[in-house]
């Protein structure tokens, strides 16, 4: 019989941490979606030439401080980590960042990363223990075991999620008001 102890723990961070994430997401307006909490915040930008419509500025180790960055860009950072760490991972490892779509509205952008969880999670669905010490490619060059794939994109998942969720928080807080937009309480939210 083969051990699917710690998979089956992944797979319940994985899921529990989507389905907290996409419940705070819920509601999620374009306005809100490329608010800037301040002045020269990373964001999603208009971009014809670019898949999607739509790009994002990335440094992959800028100077400190670190730049404060919208919703939008953290679920479109989410969306490629999972489609580029499987592509290299699991899959071809044809693709990387620039080739990845961007969109610009709320409805797409969380479409695109429930779409980007669904390779994770089906991966998951079939993995045993053993499988997740099996040597993966990267896009960064380097080898890495399935588990730390795994690991890389549950921790991108659970930071990035409860830093939307406060920028949610704020956002009905002070984000509205700035852009003259009704505040009013997120879903299962009191205020």
């Amino acid at each position: 019989m083969t051990s699917r102890d710690t998979v089956a723990l992944l797979e319940r961070w994985w899921s529990g941490s989507g389905e907290r994430l996409g419940d705070r997401c819920r509601g999620l307006t374009d306005d809100e979606l490329r608010w800037a909490p301040v002045e020269g915040a990373w964001n999603l930008v208009p971009d014809r030439a670019h898949p999607g419509g739509w790009s994002y500025p990335y440094d992959f180790d800028p100077d400190p401080p670190h730049p404060v960055t919208s919703i939008g860009w953290r679920l479109v950072h989410l969306t490629g980590d999972n489609e580029i760490y499987v592509e290299h991972a699991f899959g071809p490892g044809v693709r990387n960042f620039p080739d990845l779509p961007v969109h610009g509205t709320a409805g797409e952008v969380l479409a695109d990363w429930r779409a980007s969880r669904q390779h994770v999670s089906t991966w998951l669905g079939s993995a045993a223990d053993a499988d997740l010490l099996e040597p993966r490619t990267s896009h960064l060059g380097d080898t890495r075991t399935a588990g730390e794939v795994i690991r890389i994109l549950l921790d991108e998942q659970i930071h990035h999620g409860a830093e939307v969720a406060l920028l949610r928080d704020l956002y009905l807080r002070i984000g509205a008001a700035r852009t003259n937009q009704p505040v009013a309480a997120a879903p299962g939210v009191n205020a």
